[in-house]
């Protein structure tokens, strides 16, 4: 439950960045191509699509080398079938030798020979600036992958500064028709006030600390900000729990899951929690696979129940 994932700076990266000036033109398109590729891609999507990216292309040069080869190879077999024809005919008709045609012949194959080579080796020339422009954006999401994980772990550092046990307390406001004589004397952040009356007639004083204390006022969003960064730490692989204590009527139900009739605004920690949950497993769908099972309990009377049973009995532990 976090006021949002830790900030954190995208590792940049350029991706011709050692590329000569040569390369840089001939991979403009290039470039633009990738950037609009990955413009709408979340960061810890870009490894696994560049990987992806990667192969493919790299299939589609040497599938496109391989038809080039198998073309040039063609090629070449027909200029020398045909060659061998012309030498026929020429044996068969001595009296008219065409040396014209068998002169075109050899310098058609010759420009076709030529065009296959240039155009092999332009494909190799502009699959080696692929590779390294590629490779330069894989180690510019392998830095960022290390970026992320340090802040990973600050970030659950400081969750443990601030304490493995955090109370909080939460003053409920006034029900209609109660009769509004309220012992809170006062609310100042962590610490809070009770008026106690004596028998002697005199109102004593108690202050108590806890980590926040949340007033009549507070809404349901208030409430969760302050436990919402243990959201994060759940995924990280730590244990949490978060539960509700007191008296019967001060409000545990209302706080951890809401109203009867529940809006948007007035669902509880629980519900907030679980919501906060699959956004983040749904934004690391691309890093990590999350399995996510629920079970509500109550402890009751000393008893364990269990509130997600649908047969309308609750299961009871002792």
């Amino acid at each position: 439950m976090n006021e949002g994932e830790a900030p954190y700076e995208d590792a940049g990266f350029n991706g011709d960045a050692h590329l000569d000036c040569g390369d840089m033109s001939r991979s403009r398109p290039l470039k633009m191509l990738v950037s609009a590729v990955l413009s709408d891609k979340r960061p810890d999507e870009v490894p696994q699509l560049l990987e992806s990216m990667l192969g493919k292309l790299v299939d589609e040069f040497e599938n496109r080398l391989k038809s080039q080869n198998e073309l040039v190879k063609a090629a070449l077999k027909n200029g020398t079938d045909s060659t061998k024809c012309f030498s026929k005919s020429k044996v068969l008709v001595e009296a008219t030798p065409n040396f014209s045609e068998r002169k075109d012949l050899k310098a058609n194959l010759q420009t076709t020979r030529a065009g296959m080579e240039f155009i092999q080796m332009k494909y190799s020339e502009d699959l080696n600036i692929l590779g390294r422009h590629l490779f330069s954006l894989a180690h510019a999401a392998s830095g960022y992958h290390k970026v992320l994980e340090e802040n990973r772990k600050l970030y659950n550092q400081v969750q443990d500064l601030k304490g493995s046990i955090r109370v909080y307390c939460r003053i409920r406001p006034f029900l209609p028709g109660q009769v509004s004589s309220s012992t809170v004397g006062c609310i100042d952040d962590g610490n809070i006030t009770i008026i106690t009356p004596s028998k002697s007639g005199k109102d004593g004083r108690k202050s108590f600390s806890f980590n926040k204390v949340f007033g009549p006022s507070s809404t349901q969003d208030e409430v969760f900000l302050d436990t919402q960064p243990l959201i994060r730490s759940v995924l990280d692989g730590y244990n949490v729990c978060i539960f509700a204590y007191g008296q019967t009527g001060s409000g545990k139900t209302f706080t951890m899951s809401g109203p009867k009739n529940m809006t948007e605004q007035t669902q509880g920690v629980n519900y907030r929690a679980l919501g906060d949950l699959f956004n983040l497993a749904e934004k690391r769908k691309g890093t990590f696979v999350y399995d996510i099972a629920v079970q509500m309990i109550e402890i009751y009377n000393e008893q364990v129940r269990d509130l997600l049973i649908s047969d309308g009995l609750n299961k009871r532990y002792p």
